[in-house]
């Protein structure tokens, strides 16, 4: 009897290792790609700030299924990350998921990988990438032999930087005459602003100066720009779509999916102002409304024209009946006033006062418009 379960122990043994060898093999296939991230980040400080999670998440759930991972940054061990919403979906799958955390906490050192391993490179963004990645010269290396082995190299957000001083083969800038995108001056002026005078140098201009053919589009909406094998995002919200076109270039094909929530909404803002019809109820499980509403707020805070003002005014209008943030509807109200709308202006400025009875502002709209 003995005999009899230890053989069928041993065969069952024997089964789970032969499985367990297939499930190795058929990873080891896969093209392997490196992500890079900046180590310039310290946990807790502002001013030292680190990787962007959101792109680090984003990129590792869509990638991990079709390529082996591995992440390196100029000093390696653990990269520090900035400050990010922890119940996003693809940011809790990747908290929850031991091998995208790993990479995260024991990096490889840039120094030492070698070219010739990977079949594609993405420099992820973060504020700290502008800080240590545009003068780190083994990851200038690595990036000119990339291009010179005609590899995939992307990068996103702030990652661009890394790109700044890559030459080619000929001694010429890698981004001389090519197409780029990266975080705007726009972007940098809402949303950054606390950094400007910390930052060594602005990305568009500075990806300007190198001989680029800047591109953009408007704030925090996504937009990928493809030229040869260079691939580049403006914002972290350009990320899913660099993503597809990594995939792509390595002729793999982009599973179906359900888009993220954010992804979501800054579509529907992109279909909005390209005049496209947009859904008349939003489903807050599948569209992330308080992104609609800050993107319309700030959008309206720095709106020069009419037209962007109503732009924004017309954003924030669609998420009002659920996003009902005292400061928010007291910023469309007076958006509302500005063009003309006094009585939605006032019907706002009423439902400020319901929330908070001392609102200075929205008293002193109603004066107004009473006067």
């Amino acid at each position: 009897m003995i005999s009899t379960f230890f053989k069928k122990t041993g065969i069952a043994l024997l089964a789970a290792l032969s499985l367990f060898g297939v499930a190795q093999a058929e990873e080891a296939a896969k093209p392997k790609v490196l992500l890079v991230a900046s180590s310039y980040g310290v946990a807790g400080d502002p001013k030292k700030p680190g990787m962007e999670f959101d792109e680090y998440a984003m990129a590792y759930h869509l990638l991990s299924p079709q390529l082996q991972l591995e992440l390196a940054s100029p000093k390696g061990g653990k990269v520090e990350v900035g400050e990010y919403n922890k119940t996003k979906s693809y940011n809790a799958a990747v908290l929850t998921h031991p091998d995208a955390m790993a990479l995260l906490t024991n990096s490889k050192k840039l120094s030492d990988v070698k070219a010739q391993d990977y079949q594609a490179v993405l420099v992820l963004g973060g504020k700290g990438a502008m800080f240590d990645l545009a003068e780190h010269l083994p990851l200038q290396q690595l990036l000119s032999e990339m291009a010179a082995q005609q590899k995939v190299i992307a990068a996103v957000c702030h990652g661009p930087a890394a790109l700044l001083h890559v030459k080619n083969a000929d001694g010429s800038l890698l981004l001389q005459g090519k197409k780029v995108a990266g975080f705007s001056n726009q972007e940098e002026t809402m949303f950054a602003k606390e950094m400007l005078p910390l930052y060594p140098f602005l990305l568009q201009d500075a990806v300007t100066k190198a001989g680029a053919l800047y591109q953009q589009t408007g704030p925090m909406l996504p937009l990928v720009v493809q030229d040869g094998t260079l691939i580049t995002g403006q914002n972290p919200y350009s990320t899913p779509a660099l993503v597809d076109a990594i995939l792509a270039q390595l002729q793999l094909s982009t599973a179906p999916r359900q888009p993220y929530p954010d992804e979501q909404a800054v579509s529907i803002i992109q279909q909005f102002l390209a005049g496209q019809p947009i859904p008349a109820q939003l489903d807050e499980k599948l569209v992330d409304i308080p992104l609609l509403a800050i993107w319309g707020y700030y959008y309206l805070q720095f709106a020069k024209a009419d037209s962007d003002r109503q732009h924004a005014v017309q954003v924030m209008e669609l998420v009002s009946g659920s996003f009902t943030d005292p400061q928010f509807l007291m910023a469309l109200a007076q958006g509302q006033l500005q063009l003309g709308n006094t009585s939605r202006a006032v019907e706002l400025a009423k439902a400020v006062l319901k929330q908070q009875p001392d609102s200075k502002a929205a008293q002193e709209l109603l004066s107004k418009v009473k006067a």
